[in-house]
C-alpha cells in the first residue's frame, strides 16, 4: 500500500515538529508493508540531502524539492500533484500550506481515500494568528472536503477543534505523536534551564524571559535560561531586545538550532525543560526531554496534564508570575524529590509513547480505509 505524504518539512530537517513525527511514522510503516512516498520542501535541509530527485530514505522513497518562497511552492505543488495519483492513501499534514492544501482537495476531488492530520493549526489561539490568510482556506475546505477525509488529532482538545470546524459528523482518529525514543546520553548536570524549539510568538517565550525577572530563586542562583532554535529576525530581535530591558543579558543565551547527539545531550544535562506556549495540539518537545530524563514545565496550553498525574513537571498557566512561581518552585525543590522525578520521566516514555511498540494503531487506521 503507497501512502503520499506532501508535506513542508520532512527528516533530516529540524524545521518543524512533523519533520520527526511523520518520519517515525514512515520509517516503522515500512516494515509492515507499507511504501511511503514523501514530497518536501527543503526548508531546513541546508545540505544534508539531494535535491530535486527522488531518493531511496528509511523513511520511504523521498524527492525534497528546492523551494524559495514557501507561501508560493509553486514547484513542490506541481511535483505533488503529480505524484500522489499512484499512492492508495493521501495523507495531509497541514490546512494552511499550500502544496499540502492543494494536494488535498485534488484528491477529494478524485475520490482518492484521505487522512487529513490538524497539527494544532484549528486551535482557536493558533487561528487569531494570519487570521485573515486562514479563513478563505477554511471556507474552501468546507464547502470542498467537508466530512469526506478521516481527520486525525493527537488529543481530546485537538478533536474538539475539528468537530467545531467541520461539525459533529466529522470522521475523527484520535492517536497521539509518538517518538524514535533516542539512547540515554550520559547526563553531566549543569545548571541552566531549557527552552528549545522555534522562535515564533506563539511560542510565549517572552513570558519565560519576564518569568526569569520575576523568580526570586532565579535570581539569587548561577542558573540561566538557554533557548534553543531558530526563527524570523522579526521574532528573535524583540526577545533579545527584552532580554536587555530586564538586566538578563548574561542570564540568557541564545545557541541557534542544536540538532542530533548535541541535542540529546543538552536535553539530558538541563535542569529542567519549559515549554510556556499559548497552544500546542501535542508538543513532541515533552517528549523529548522526559526521554532524556529531565523534568517538564509545560503551559496549559498544551495537553500535558500527565505531567503532573505522572509526578516528571508541572502543567500550569502561561503568565509570566505563573511561570515565575514554577521556576522559584523547582530550583528550591529538595535534591531526593528531584531525583525521583528524573527516575520516573523515561520510562513512562518508553511504556506510553514509543513509536515501534505503538504502530500498530496507524497500520489498523491505514488499512480501515
Amino acid at each position: 500500500m503507497k501512502i503520499f505524504y506532501p508535506l513542508e518539512v520532512f527528516y533530516p530537517s529540524q524545521a518543524g515538529g512533523p519533520a520527526n513525527t511523520v518520519y517515525w511514522i514512515t520509517k516503522n510503516l515500512i516494515p509492515h508493508g507499507f511504501h511511503p512516498v514523501v514530497v518536501a520542501t527543503d526548508k531546513g535541509i541546508g545540505g544534508k540531502m539531494p535535491l530535486n530527485v527522488w531518493i531511496e530514505t528509511d523513511g520511504g522513497r523521498a524527492i525534497y524539492v528546492r523551494t524559495r518562497l514557501l507561501d508560493f511552492p509553486i514547484r513542490q505543488t506541481l511535483r505533488a500533484l503529480r505524484s500522489f495519483l499512484s499512492c492508495d492513501i493521501v495523507h495531509v499534514s497541514s490546512f494552511f500550506f499550500p502544496t499540502a492544501f492543494a494536494v488535498g482537495v485534488a484528491a477529494r476531488l478524485l475520490g482518492k481515500k484521505l487522512v487529513w492530520s490538524a497539527r494544532g493549526e484549528l486551535d482557536t489561539k493558533a487561528l487569531r494568528h494570519s487570521r485573515l490568510r486562514k479563513m478563505p482556506f477554511l471556507a474552501a475546505l468546507w464547502l470542498i472536503v467537508g466530512r469526506y477525509p478521516l481527520y486525525h488529532s493527537t488529543c481530546d482538545e485537538e478533536t474538539v477543534y475539528i468537530r467545531r470546524i467541520f461539525g459533529d459528523a466529522a470522521r475523527v482518529a484520535q492517536i497521539s505523536n509518538y517518538l524514535e525514543v533516542p539512547a540515554a546520553a550520559k547526563r553531566t548536570a549543569r545548571n541552566y534551564l531549557l527552552y528549545i524549539g522555534r522562535i515564533h510568538p506563539k511560542k510565549a517565550i517572552g513570558n519565560l524571559i519576564r518569568a526569569l525577572a520575576i523568580s526570586d530563586a532565579f535570581k539569587s542562583s548561577d542558573f540561566v535560561l538557554k533557548i534553543a532554535g531558530e526563527g524570523k529576525p522579526e521574532f528573535e530581535q524583540p526577545l533579545r531586545k527584552l532580554v536587555d530591558k530586564l538586566g538578563l543579558r548574561d542570564r540568557v543565551e541564545f545557541v541557534g538550532q542544536v540538532e542530533g547527539d548535541a541535542k540529546q545531550q543538552l536535553y539530558a544535562d538541563a535542569y529542567f525543560t519549559i515549554m510556556p506556549s499559548h497552544t500546542e495540539n501535542f508538543g513532541v518537545v515533552v517528549l523529548e526531554s522526559l526521554a532524556q530524563g529531565t523534568p517538564v514545565i509545560a503551559s496549559t496550553g498544551s495537553p500535558w496534564r500527565r505531567l503532573e498525574t505522572e509526578r516528571v513537571g508541572f502543567w500550569i498557566d502561561n503568565a509570566p508570575e505563573t511561570i515565575g512561581a514554577a521556576i522559584d518552585s523547582v530550583l528550591e525543590m529538595p535534591p531526593a524529590e528531584y531525583r525521583e522525578m528524573r527516575e520516573r520521566a523515561r520510562p513512562f516514555v518508553l511504556r506510553e509513547f514509543d513509536v515501534q511498540a505503538n504502530i500498530a494503531k496507524w497500520v489498523e487506521v491505514y488499512n480501515s480505509l
